[in-house]
């Protein structure tokens, strides 16, 4: 048992150390910023691509390089065959070595030796190089070669070419072995072009890889920057700086990255400050949606006065326009009629098709509400008149105001609330807007006797309202004329 315990002991104790050694190994590399590694990694593989690709790139381009030079070659001796195919026919020297000597005038860069045998195996014309004579010791041998051929030695290439002549006899053609055409070239010539593709291709692929490399380190330096600018905003919003915004400057992850934090910065900004961008209402409707003892606030009856604006021409107009249009138009009358509710110290509950919904509350919210609607009536009066004369589309308004008791609270499903207000207030509100024509505003004669009296009213015939068994006493406010105190 001991022995064993022993030997478990020194394999831990030999482990240990190569442990030790493979981490001691690969703790500089963990140390290195991601973008040497980046770079590093990178190069390595385009190194290994380029290289792989340049063997295969030479090899290919030395094969081509062959059958371009055989079929150069053999382009050559078939005009020397051609050529001196006259010369030996007529068996006249001066013919071969003509065809010879006009060869060797091309000087063409690694022809070596050129020769014509003749049906005999005896050289005819030829020529070297170096001057010397040119020798075939099995010339006889070559009488029997067919077709083209090359031979390989080990300084140069040697391509053989039978001269033939085709003749008649008994009424068939048949060909004439004449000789036999021989050139040489030397393999320097040949191998200098490989290794000049070589050398372009070794210059190119180092090119390339140290192009790659700089290219690569940029690359690697502006992740790293959005990864850094990332980190660094993260640390600000630590110690409680929320007015961090971090630069997109990309659409891959680095960037979706750095816009889900810029928009979890925004989300925690419009937590933390939501009071300085809300009405008052909506806040403390946000504060009361779960009371202290985890129930649901119950719905209060409160006094308030409704406002409804709806849209006269709102049909025509959008028969004429295209959808975009629409709502482009409807938006700009819409921002208005906000901006003049939310002055008046009025909530806009909700935009129901063309028709907007609003809510005022306190002592003074009958004169906030006619206010408001004097103004939008105005507003819209003069936003028309500047948009007739640049012959652009208009809308028209007409008002309904009412005043009394709602439930105001929230209401909805346990997934989806809404705080509005609900009661016989506001379906009133909804019919006088109904009946209010072009740049009208009707309200009850009950609420026209609790204003303040800025604006004379005219008494209208009286409605009636479904559901109701009284008539509604209604008035008209002239908003063209006020009544000096």
């Amino acid at each position: 048992m001991s022995q064993v315990r022993k030997s478990n002991n020194q394999v831990a104790s030999n482990s240990k150390p190569e442990f030790t050694f493979s981490r001691s190994l690969f703790s500089p590399w963990r140390i290195l910023p991601i973008r040497i590694k980046l770079s590093l990694i990178i190069a390595t593989i385009v190194v290994f691509v380029l290289t792989a690709f340049s063997l295969i790139i030479l090899q290919n381009q030395k094969v081509a390089l062959m059958q371009r030079m055989n079929q150069v070659c053999r382009v050559l001796i078939e005009s020397l065959a051609e050529t001196a195919k006259g010369g030996l026919l007529l068996n006249e020297k001066e013919g071969v070595t003509e065809a010879v000597f006009r060869l060797k005038k091309t000087s063409i860069d690694g022809l070596q030796r050129v020769a014509i045998l003749n049906r005999r195996a005896e050289t005819v014309a030829s020529f070297d190089v170096d001057g010397q004579e040119v020798k075939f010791t099995n010339a006889a041998e070559l009488l029997r070669i067919p077709e083209f051929t090359v031979r390989e030695r080990p300084l140069h290439f040697e391509y053989y070419y039978p001269i033939t002549h085709q003749m008649r006899e008994n009424s068939r053609i048949k060909d004439i072995l004449l000789g036999v055409a021989f050139i040489s070239f030397s393999k320097k010539s040949i191998l200098l072009q490989i290794k000049n593709a070589r050398n372009i291709a070794i210059g190119s692929a180092i090119f390339v890889t140290l192009v790659s490399i700089f290219f690569i380190n940029l690359i690697a330096r502006k992740m790293t920057k959005q990864i850094q600018m990332i980190s660094d905003g993260a640390r600000a919003v630590s110690n409680g700086n929320l007015n961090v915004v971090i630069s997109v400057n990309s659409k891959d992850e680095l960037g979706q990255l750095a816009a889900e934090f810029n928009n979890m910065i925004q989300q925690l900004r419009e937590k933390l400050q939501m009071q300085k961008f809300v009405s008052k209402l909506t806040v403390q409707m946000i504060k009361d949606t779960v009371s202290a003892d985890g129930k649901k606030p119950r719905a209060a009856n409160q006094k308030v006065t409704v406002l409804f604006s709806d849209v006269r021409n709102f049909s025509s107009i959008a028969e004429q326009l295209k959808p975009e249009e629409i709502v482009k138009l409807i938006n700009i009358y819409f921002d208005l009629q906000t901006r003049i509710i939310e002055s008046h110290k009025g909530i806009v509950d909700k935009f129901m098709g063309d028709q907007i919904m609003a809510i005022f509350q306190g002592r003074a919210m009958a004169d906030n509400a006619l206010l408001a609607a004097v103004e939008i009536q105005r507003q819209i009066r003069l936003i028309n008149h500047e948009r007739d004369t640049q012959g652009k589309a208009i809308l028209e308004i007409g008002i309904g105001i009412n005043n009394g008791s709602a439930v105001l609270g929230n209401m909805g499903s346990a997934d989806r609330m809404d705080y509005t207000v609900i009661g016989d207030v506001v379906n009133v509100a909804a019919r006088l807007c109904a009946k209010a024509a072009i740049g009208q505003i009707i309200m009850s004669y009950d609420l026209a006797n609790k204003v303040n009296g800025s604006y004379p009213t005219s008494r209208l015939k009286s409605l009636s309202v479904k559901g109701r068994v009284k008539k509604i006493d209604v008035c008209e406010v002239d908003y063209n004329r006020e009544i000096l105190a």
